[in-house]
């Protein structure tokens, strides 16, 4: 699953905890799962920052800049 989709899946479990009433059992297995969908993204989003950070440190960027 990417990112996208991860955070997706994080809305509707939110959605599905403040919304509707659940028992404390589904309640859990939803809480639980989006722990999980938020570290997966976390750890997502630190390796994009070190990859960002490698990559402008070393002078290459992954875009051409345009100066106007």
């Amino acid at each position: 699953m990417n990112f996208s989709k991860k955070m997706e899946e994080l809305e509707s479990i939110l959605k599905t905890l403040e919304g509707e009433t659940i028992s404390l059992e589904s309640a859990l297995a939803e809480f639980e799962k989006g722990i999980e969908l938020v570290k997966e993204c976390r750890n997502f989003l630190e390796k994009a920052k070190q990859k960002v950070s490698i990559l402008t440190e070393s002078g290459e960027l992954p875009y051409t800049e345009r100066k106007e």
